[in-house]
């Protein structure tokens, strides 16, 4: 009689566990979130973590790279820039960078991280105009002191040449005078009557008078007049 009660007993015992797991699963999926995704596909290994960090940092190194050499602060295509500039000399980071419309010198040598030292500020304020507006395709040279100095030298150097020319000229039209016209203070009695309008007379005359300090003084000599010394005025000297 006692053996049916105990296996009745067993069989509640099963079903009432049976009936709590299947309450404890139902629980448990409404009450968690959703899971996000599958955890078998992003299963990883110490090996595979290691492999997917080094590629982030890769990955965020090329894009700052790519920022840097457009010069903005999101990573653009070449082709997408509006303007491209090429900035060189002394600038901290020198090369090509990518602007919008409206952007002036000064913006491009900031994206240069600015000026080294050597520049050539006195040339920059005074020959460069950093407001000016970029154009694409434009090349910027920010001169170094060296670079103005040797500019300057050559320059220098040109003009001496030209003047020592110019002095050459001068020194040879000198000569080339001296040697065509009559110095009226170391003549000749026979030179001096060479000029026209000039005889013996007034020859001795012009002798008698010198020294001549510049050739309108000879119209002090007695016989020479305005109109001759029209005449010759032109092939005589002093000196």
């Amino acid at each position: 009689m006692d053996q049916p009660k105990d296996k009745n007993f067993l069989i509640y015992i099963i079903i009432s566990f049976v009936v709590g797991l299947l309450i404890g699963a139902c629980l448990t999926l409404l009450l968690l979130p959703e899971a996000v995704c599958d955890c078998s596909e992003l299963e990883i290994t110490g090996e595979n973590e290691k492999e997917l960090l080094t590629n982030v940092v890769k990955e965020k190194s090329q894009n700052e790279e790519e920022s840097d050499t457009l010069g903005v602060s999101v990573s653009l295509p070449v082709s997408q820039c509006q303007i491209t500039v090429d900035i060189a000399g002394a600038v901290e980071s020198p090369g090509v960078y990518c602007f919008e419309e409206g952007s002036v010198i000064i913006d491009a040598v900031n994206h240069a991280k600015g000026f080294v030292e050597g520049v050539a500020h006195k040339f920059v304020s005074m020959r460069m105009n950093l407001s000016s507006s970029l154009s694409n395709h434009q090349k910027i040279y920010i001169p170094f002191e060296e670079d103005v100095y040797c500019e300057i030298r050559n320059v220098q150097y040109i003009d001496q040449v030209e003047n020592a020319g110019s002095t050459a000229n001068n020194d040879d039209t000198t000569t080339t005078n001296s040697d065509t016209c009559i110095n009226i203070n170391t003549a000749t009695k026979e030179e001096l009557m060479e000029l026209d309008g000039i005889g013996e007379s007034t020859a001795q005359k012009i002798i008698d008078a010198r020294p001549f300090s510049e050739t309108s003084d000879i119209l002090n000599v007695g016989g020479i007049g305005e109109a001759t010394y029209e005449k010759f005025k032109n092939d005589i000297c002093v000196y």
